[in-house]
């Protein structure tokens, strides 16, 4: 049986299950070759622009190809979404979403609009996001991003918990002492301020990587 890591941990330390934690010794730099989150929405705002649909309508499949085209690796695993469309919904300040139903039978179809411009039939007035796109003030994580940070932490590429090796029924981890990590995540989605979710972090007693998943699991704002 799977169990989340983040309430595995806050679960040992409630119930006093031995936890170690490891100092990391190098610089601790992951290289990727994804695109940041920001980039990959503005991608996507100027698929959605190409469409020729009434309202501005993009089908959530023209999507998923235009991404793959630009992107041959594209997953939307990679960004901590199952499918394209949630990764799409977890940013309502910039798409809206449809359903209509299919004309044959199978699956309901998906269409996906600008947010930011108003709907008219015509579509959009200017091809150019740059143009159109207002400047948006970066933002507090909703409680689905804390979550998801909250998941690439415990995970390799963040503290790495894991069994302890000298402890079959403790755990250990890798931690700076630092929110290096968590601002390297916030880092790579330019729409979410640093600053801002590092104070609120802050202010829930998180002063590390380690103490995001120790003290402000469970307590982050919700939506």
């Amino acid at each position: 049986m799977h169990v989340h890591r983040a309430t595995m941990a806050l679960n040992a330390k409630c119930l006093g299950v031995q936890m170690t934690g490891q100092l990391e010794t190098d610089d601790g730099q992951t290289s990727t070759n994804t695109v940041d989150e920001g980039e990959l929405i503005d991608e996507i705002e100027r698929i959605v622009r190409q469409t020729k649909k009434a309202y501005g309508y993009q089908h959530l499949s023209a999507i998923g190809t235009g991404l793959r085209v630009r992107y041959p690796d594209f997953s939307p695993k990679q960004y901590g979404y199952k499918k394209l469309l949630d990764l799409i919904e977890a940013h309502p300040d910039r798409f809206k979403i449809k359903w209509s139903a299919p004309a044959h039978k199978g699956k309901s179809h998906v269409w996906v609009r600008l947010a930011t411009e108003p709907k008219r039939k015509e579509g959009y007035a200017t091809s150019s996001p740059d143009k159109a796109k207002p400047k948006q003030k970066p933002r507090l994580m909703m409680a689905q991003e804390f979550a998801r940070l909250c998941e690439w932490l415990e995970g390799p590429k963040g503290c790495n918990f894991r069994t302890d090796p000298n402890s079959p029924d403790g755990m250990t981890w890798t931690c700076d002492g630092s929110l290096r990590k968590t601002k390297q995540w916030l880092r790579r989605r330019p729409f979410l301020s640093i600053d801002g979710n590092v104070k609120q972090i802050k202010h829930l007693d998180g002063y590390c990587d380690c103490e995001v998943l120790f003290n402000a699991v469970g307590d982050w704002p919700q939506d």
